[in-house]
């Protein structure tokens, strides 16, 4: 029996050996192993749900977007929620919200709007896990597929530059979300070039659509990545057909028109949106880190040096997609840089840009690193393992031997904190976020209010700063609320911050919950709830409107999208102020006329964001409506399938497409050289606007009408030097993109801590708009007179408060060029601008 046992062994390691050989059995044990880590990273949602940071502010939207745009036939479209209203799902794509939507109708709606989050989240980390392998695995193979996966999940993140950190602590996901369908997207197209089949440039199209609706950044990752890959096959060996570039860019064309009737509103009204761009490091920073093993933060250093190995043996194996990943990779580092904005001044052709935080740039990068990385790693393995035909056993055995010895000495000292930095990810649950418990008790009690048919009013919260849990709250109590404070996953930019009693009036707030005990005037203390405050707010008014002048007024309808007033005993003086943010979309009609809508401020100079309206007796209408860009991107989504399906029809039934596809790839030359030309031409068109200095500020800015004679800075006289450049003895006052507390700003600013003074005649309008951001120490203040008649005031707020909108009524002067002094004082002087509103 023991002679037999030997021989038995060899047996079993033979049927094993043979297993293993398998392709269905290596493809089961690859899939484990890239998906393994998953099951460790999504086990803690079965118990707990992300609420820290943005995350209770996604688990709003989906429910709103369930209930006020799913649940009323809207995609997009005006929302009252939360504070004055905003434009819902118009300045930010929506599909972060249709994602955890899905899971609701998976689920049958049994599980709470928590519950079902969870599960989103968890099915994002195997959708993250899934793209990432199958991208690598169709260029780089099963091993570099498996170790990007892990380096994808793993990735512990910082700052702008996605990772566990950012899209799981913070709650940025719908970045990572919009990223995993964008790789599928390069997948399917990668297929299309190689096999040229309809079905599968249909999903490409539905795969990139989906990209560009979870989240802009893929607009801007398509506009980049696409002609990469294209590139790609020009350098691959073999001429590859010009029907499968035409197929290629039918895809892509299709799958942008899809999401035209959401990009293209978005991209025309992107001035609407808060000013929250970032600039990175400079080039040689980024260089510099690239020489250092640290390109992307927090990431490992042998990762990088795996990636640059990575792509070294790509490129010289001439691997299919060497190209697109290592030049994806360096292009979106490059693009990760200030050099945009701060070499080449782009954002005066192009203002779009300040509104882009370069450093995401990076989160695109990683899609091409940790591919490059995981096939450095497979390529370095591999070379003894080519090597060891030739080695005598015992050399095979020593090699091996004295590698373990090495890996063992430079890694295992670190096993500890590798562990801790790049492999443990933990994110907070209910039990971690403060006042969840009180919350919920709130929560429950608020529900049961109840609430007239004609009475409206909001709940606001006043949590510290940077403590979003609130804004969980109407996916509980259903109710409209105000959050005191920044939320940064709100971008519209008419969104006050601040508690003044004025506004919580004009804000229809009837209640209000505090983290802490507040002292004043305008609120009566009703309960408390734990740790948590509840007041009772004693200049609650439910009409969400006020006459200015002579008038009454009686509300007859105040939806989402349509606003009904009627109003009587007005003389022509008479106004309206309604109490909603103005927006490009807004119509007012009385008697079929239509109205002009001013935008004025909530109180005194601050917010300026409330629409005004004439008053006349009479029914007035105002309307959430259809603009130049929603029919212009709706028809491009609607006309999309009929002319794509016509082409399909076409192609297949005559040979037309192929006779226009055979003429072009003989006018191929003549085709090259016009594209050339005009990127020529549109480069030096671009060259010549970021040249102009002009550009930096609006025409509207009453600072490119001035000549220098006008101002004083700190006493001393000012001489204009250059466009929107003013020498003030040793001090300079002049236009620039100036970063704030966050975001990018084009105003004017100066070193000088004193103050700034305008005196001169400037033709007015019917309002002098006004922005400006404070320095992180000290306050200021900006004030106006016109023909010696004080028009107001403004003391600044805080740095942490950001941008700040004021607005001064000049309509008394309309038309005008009266006798205006203008001061701005300290703080005010980092960042400041004043721009005529006809």
């Amino acid at each position: 029996m023991p002679n037999m046992l030997p021989g038995r062994l060899r047996q079993i390691a033979e049927a094993a050996r043979s297993w293993s050989a398998r392709q269905d059995v290596r493809r089961y044990l690859t899939w484990i192993a890239a998906f393994g880590p998953v099951l460790w990273l999504i086990s803690p949602l079965r118990f707990r749900t992300p609420l820290s940071y943005d995350h209770s502010t996604h688990i709003f939207k989906a429910w709103h977007f369930w209930t006020e745009m799913l649940g009323q036939g809207r995609l997009r479209g005006w929302s009252n929620f939360w504070a004055f209203g905003f434009p819902s799902d118009e300045l930010v794509p929506f599909g972060e919200e249709l994602w955890v939507c899905l899971f609701r109708v998976l689920t049958l709606g049994l599980l709470s709007w928590t519950r079902t989050y969870a599960l989103a989240i968890a099915a994002l980390f195997l959708f993250k896990a899934l793209a990432a392998f199958v991208f690598t695995r169709r260029f780089f193979g099963r091993v570099a597929a498996v170790l990007c996966t892990w380096f994808a999940l793993f990735d512990p993140g910082a700052g702008l530059k996605g990772g566990w950190y950012w899209h799981t602590y913070f709650g940025v996901w719908p970045v990572e979300l919009s990223m995993c369908f964008l790789v599928i997207s390069f997948v399917l197209l990668d297929e299309v070039f190689e096999r040229q089949r309809l079905r599968t440039v249909i999903w490409a199209a539905l795969a990139l659509c989906a990209s560009l609706l979870s989240h802009q950044l893929g607009l801007f990752a398509v506009l980049v990545a696409t002609p990469l890959l294209m590139l790609e096959h020009f350098f691959r060996p073999g001429p590859t057909p010009l029907r499968a570039y035409a197929l290629a860019l039918g895809a892509i064309g299709l799958g942008t028109a899809l999401a035209a009737f959401s990009f293209v509103p978005f991209t025309v009204r992107s001035a609407h949106a808060q000013d929250l761009g970032w600039l990175g490091d400079s080039l040689p920073v980024i260089g510099q880190h690239l020489l250092e093993l640290r390109t992307i933060e927090n990431v490992w250093p042998p990762i990088h040096a795996l990636a640059l190995i990575g792509a070294w043996f790509a490129l010289r194996e001439r691997r299919r997609g060497a190209v697109f990943a290592a030049c994806g990779a360096a292009a979106f580092l490059f693009l990760s840089s200030d050099t945009l904005v701060a070499d080449l001044h782009l954002e005066r052709a192009l203002p779009i840009l300040l509104k882009i935080e370069t450093d995401r740039m990076l989160v695109v990068a990683k899609l091409f690193w940790f591919p490059l990385a995981g096939y450095g790693f497979a390529q370095l393995v591999s070379l003894p393992l080519r090597a060891e035909v030739a080695l005598a056993r015992g050399k095979r055995i020593f090699g091996w031997a004295l590698t373990l010895i090495v890996a063992g000495v430079l890694i295992v000292p670190g096993l500890g904190p590798l562990y801790h930095e790049q492999i443990e990810k933990e994110f907070l649950g209910e039990r971690q976020t403060q006042y969840w418990k009180d919350f919920q008790d709130f929560l429950a009690w608020s529900k049961t209010l109840e609430r007239r048919p004609d009475e409206f009013y909001r709940v606001a919260y006043h949590f510290y700063y940077g403590n979003h849990l609130s804004t969980i709250a109407p996916a509980y109590n259903g109710l409209p609320m105000y959050k005191v404070g920044y939320t940064p996953t709100q971008i519209f930019d008419a969104f006050p911050v601040t508690d003044e009693p004025e506004l919580f009036a004009a804000l229809s707030i009837k209640y209000v919950l505090a983290g802490y005990p507040l002292e004043r005037s305008d609120l009566t203390f009703e309960r408390r709830f734990g740790e948590l405050w509840l007041y009772r707010c004693n200049s609650y008014d439910p009409r969400p409107f006020h006459m200015e002048g002579a008038g009454q007024a009686e509300l007859l309808e105040f939806s989402p999208e349509r606003i009904r007033v009627r109003i009587s005993h007005t003389d022509p003086q008479s106004r309206i102020v309604l109490h909603v943010a103005n927006y490009d979309r807004w119509r007012a009609t009385l008697a079929g006329k239509t109205l002009p809508i001013a935008s004025v401020p909530v109180f005194a100079h601050d917010y300026p964001y409330l629409m005004e309206v004439p008053a006349a007796d009479g029914e007035l209408v105002v309307e959430y409506v259809y603009r130049t860009a929603e029919w212009l991107g709706l028809l491009i989504t609607l006309a999309a399938l009929p002319l794509f399906a016509g082409l399909v029809y076409i192609g297949r039934r005559s040979d037309v497409l192929e006779r226009a596809l055979d003429k072009l790839a003989s006018w191929r030359w003549p085709i090259l050289g016009g594209t050339l030309a005009l990127l020529l031409v549109v480069g030096v068109v671009l060259a010549l606007r970021t040249r102009d200095r002009h550009r930096i500020m609006p025409p509207e800015s009453i600072f490119q009408s001035l000549d220098g004679s006008e101002l004083t800075l700190d006493g001393q006289g000012c001489v204009k030097t250059e466009p929107l450049v003013f020498s003030c003895g040793d001090q300079t006052l002049r236009a620039e993109v100036v970063p704030g507390t966050w975001g990018l700003h084009t105003c004017m600013t100066t070193e000088a801590t004193g103050e700034l003074k305008i005196q001169g005649r400037v033709p007015l309008g019917s309002f002098l708009a006004g922005r400006y951001e404070t320095t992180k120490e000290g306050s200021g203040s900006i004030q106006i007179a016109v023909n010696g008649t004080d028009l107001g005031k403004v003391d600044t707020r805080p740095a942490r408060l950001r941008l700040q909108y004021i607005q001064f009524d000049t309509r008394p002067y309309a038309g005008s060029s009266p006798s205006v002094d203008f001061t701005v004082e300290s703080a005010a002087l980092h960042c400041f601008d004043l721009r005529r509103v006809p």
